[in-house]
């Protein structure tokens, strides 16, 4: 049992203890986590034995969700271009689909992309495919080096999603695509000194 009674002359340092102890906890990345298997099968009505026939882990359901969601991510950037029309540009339809999806798929993207976990193989077979798409449409913007324009994209693309995931009173003043739209203009026409 904990001893509640600390003496008044420790509190303070107890407190700064317990403050600086939380604050070094908060430097490590925080788990997020894919449900249980038991809340799983608790949700399709089945026994957790059930699960474990089709998912022996938890490591293995994560890893399938995270293939999952990532290739549907993948796809539906991939509809978004095919789709759109010959006066819109590629790469404002590339950003506003990324956004877009992980606007609607707040815990996916979280898991995908605030998470430190491993990459699963078919991930990995999917993260390079569109990494080479926004490379390709990056060059549009820099021929030199399209690839840290396409890390730069992604970076305020990830940016867009993940502020507003986690600040949903924030006065934006922006919505997502109008962010988009003047972080490709400011890509396309820099400002001259």
């Amino acid at each position: 049992m904990f001893n509640s009674s600390v003496p008044k002359e420790d509190s303070r340092d107890l407190r700064a203890t317990l403050l600086a102890t939380a604050i070094d906890m908060l430097a490590e990345p925080q788990a997020v986590a894919v449900p249980s298997l038991r809340s799983i099968a608790r949700a399709c009505g089945v026994a957790p034995s059930a699960v474990y026939w089709h998912f022996p882990s938890e490591a293995e359901l994560r890893s399938a969700v995270l293939d999952a969601e990532y290739t549907d991510m993948v796809d539906s950037i991939e509809h978004a271009l095919e789709i759109g029309g010959p006066d819109t540009d590629p790469l404002e339809i590339a950003g506003d689909a990324y956004v877009s999806w992980g606007l609607a798929h707040p815990g996916a993207y979280q898991l995908l992309f605030e998470s430190n976990d491993p990459i699963p193989e078919t991930r990995a077979d999917n993260g390079p495919r569109l990494q080479r798409r926004i490379v390709d449409l990056a060059a549009a913007v820099d021929p030199d080096d399209p690839f840290s324009a396409a890390l730069l994209l992604w970076t305020v693309w990830h940016g867009l999603v993940s502020l507003r995931l986690h600040k949903t009173d924030w006065p934006w003043g922006l919505t997502p695509t109008q962010a988009n739209t003047r972080l490709i203009t400011a890509l396309k026409h820099p400002a001259v000194d």
